[in-house]
């Protein structure tokens, strides 16, 4: 923040050729001000900036309304003179914002509840020489907005979105066992399969099947399945002949 001041007057001005006053500042609570601070007097062709003497000390302080003899909300009286021979003039302040005075007004209950969206201060600054000779800034308003990062809490935990992944999918869907076989038993046309375990909200559309057959014995069985129920709990299935040999087997797929 680039602030002016006119000695003249004593005045926080709008800029290095604007002598309007200024008369309200804003800043954020927890922050470190970054505060360059040019004093400048006005001549025959405008503002002209000024360095003052070496040794000239420098306090800026904030404090509640009305408490001229209070404690300080904020105060620093740590300066940067500008160095060298260069054409810098301007004087470098950081005030912290994050002072427990501070906190306390923004924060009355202490507890969260009622946070002010921000508060209004008096401030000041004031430059003396070397001699104790000091000037002050006529008394000006700064506005303090409450902050929403505070540094003493860690960083939430953010839900990422809600996909499925292949992991995710096998588990919600294969996990199920909508497939199946059934072993058939020599001479034995009709067949019950228990679908309990599957958990199943609604009976399934259908199913599809396909018999088969030992190796030694391909086409030898020659059955057809000629009905088949599906429910919620149990899939029953009739083929039009038995199987005369082992090891046949009818393997299903259920549609949900």
């Amino acid at each position: 923040m680039n602030l002016y001041i006119d000695l003249d007057r004593a005045q926080l001005v709008a800029g290095p050729n604007n002598n309007g006053t200024v008369s309200t500042l804003n800043f954020k609570r927890g922050d470190t001000a970054q505060l360059q601070v040019t004093f400048q007097q006005m001549g025959s062709g405008g503002y002209t900036p000024v360095t003052l003497p070496t040794g000239t000390t420098f306090k800026f302080g904030l404090k509640a309304p009305g408490q001229y003899d209070g404690s300080f909300v904020v105060y620093s009286d740590t300066w940067t003179a500008p160095t060298g021979s260069g054409t810098a003039t301007a004087y470098t302040l950081q005030p912290s914002f994050n002072t427990t005075t501070l906190n306390a007004l923004l924060n009355p209950g202490g507890t969260g509840a009622n946070d002010l969206a921000q508060v209004t201060l008096m401030g000041e600054i004031e430059w003396s020489d070397a001699s104790g000779n000091k000037t002050s800034t006529r008394t000006f308003s700064a506005i303090v907005a409450n902050d929403l990062i505070k540094d003493e809490q860690a960083s939430p935990t953010i839900p990422g979105p809600a996909y499925y992944t292949a992991a995710a999918t096998d588990a919600a869907f294969f996990a199920l066992r909508l497939s199946g076989e059934v072993n058939l038993t020599v001479g034995q046309t009709q067949y019950t399969v228990d679908l309990t375990a599957l958990g199943l909200v609604a009976p399934p559309q259908g199913a599809l099947f396909n018999l088969v057959t030992p190796a030694a014995g391909a086409n030898a069985f020659g059955a057809h399945l000629i009905s088949s129920l599906t429910t919620a709990t149990s899939l029953s299935i009739e083929t039009d002949a038995a199987p005369d040999t082992a090891n046949c087997r009818m393997v299903y797929l259920l549609i949900p």
